[in-house]
């Protein structure tokens, strides 16, 4: 699946944000569920995010922010749901780590309801989000690379909750260079997106959107990054800017809208979260984050490959990318 990709065309994903009302509590669960780990003479990322203080810890080569709320989380709908490359071999020993744990879990569900057979392990966190191990039956070329000691490797999906999927079809086509599966498999109310690399992205048909999407709604800072070619980064975010409009506000006072309020606003690009954040949006004009139709949000992530295949990448600084623009414009 790494040959011949559209440009622009999303690898894989990088992270993503979920709300948490205890960051201990948060952290703690990936730790002995997923044998996160902080990595050794890197420090791992807690900030202020635009009014919430998000928790970073390692999973592999993949990380994961924990946005913190001193307010109780409303229950989730159901999604977005998060789901891990595990082996298949070690389906029985994930299982047995989520007893010792106490997380309530299903047990393996063999499906292949996403477009792709395999066995899913469905579970949440203390805070509701919900989440999965995917065991496939074909596992794609890097999916396990930085395994943890767990033996969990990278995010293998995101599942979103999408109003019109054949709206979401087209944005994630032009803007993702992403394209529909086509399976029996896959029921109508479902759109199933390959990432280049392996994952996917999953949309699930629904008449209203939960609570846990956009990060200016109730929760702030959610959003899930998306991994492209350090050579495709700008350009995807120039696609954008020439069809988007840009969701302006103060990043030191972002609104606070329901999600029944976000969901009325089109798709857009908006400043991220980041220290970078702010600069990006003075030096550019616009924002470096997206969100789609239904209010789910994103930014890219640029990544050099390794030996020539993104199966193995290295992510590059988004400072690189501003460096680059701007001097581009100077010599334009």
């Amino acid at each position: 699946m790494l040959d011949d990709q559209r440009p622009g065309s999303v690898y894989w994903i990088d992270h993503y944000v979920v709300p948490t009302a205890d960051p201990s509590r948060w952290s703690a669960f990936y730790t002995n569920v997923f044998g996160a780990q902080s990595r050794a003479g890197e420090e791992a990322p807690n900030r202020a995010v635009r009014g919430a203080r998000a928790l970073f810890t390692w999973v592999g080569n993949c990380h994961v922010g924990g946005s913190s709320h001193e307010e109780a989380l409303e229950a989730s709908s159901g999604l977005p749901r998060y789901t891990w490359f595990v082996r298949p071999e070690n389906v029985d020993e994930h299982l047995r780590r989520l007893d010792v744990n106490g997380v309530p879990h299903s047990g393996p569900i063999r499906t292949s309801e996403d477009g792709e057979d395999g066995r899913a392990i469905r579970f949440a966190d203390p805070d509701g989000n919900q989440l999965e191990f995917w065991a496939p039956s074909r596992m794609p070329d890097g999916a396990m690379d930085g395994e943890t000691p767990a033996k969990v490797g990278r995010i293998s999906a995101a599942v979103f909750a999408s109003r019109d999927l054949g709206r979401a079809a087209d944005f994630y086509s032009r803007y993702c260079r992403l394209d529909a599966l086509r399976s029996d498999d896959v029921s109508e109310e479902t759109l199933v997106l390959p990432l280049a690399a392996g994952g996917r992205l999953v949309f699930k048909q629904v008449e209203a959107l939960g609570n846990r999407t956009l990060g200016h709604c109730v929760y702030r800072a959610l959003h899930t990054a998306l991994v492209v070619r350090d050579d495709e980064f700008l350009p995807s975010l120039e696609r954008m800017y020439r069809d988007l409009p840009e969701w302006d506000f103060d990043p030191e006072d972002p609104p606070t809208l329901s999600h029944v309020e976000a969901g009325v606003l089109p798709a857009r690009t908006c400043i991220h979260g980041s220290p970078i954040g702010p600069e990006w949006k003075r030096s550019v004009g616009r924002g470096d984050s997206f969100c789609d139709w239904d209010t789910n949000g994103y930014h890219f992530v640029g990544a050099a490959p390794v030996d020539g295949s993104m199966a193995s990448f290295e992510p590059v600084s988004q400072r690189v990318f501003l460096e680059r623009r701007t001097a581009s414009s100077a010599s334009a």
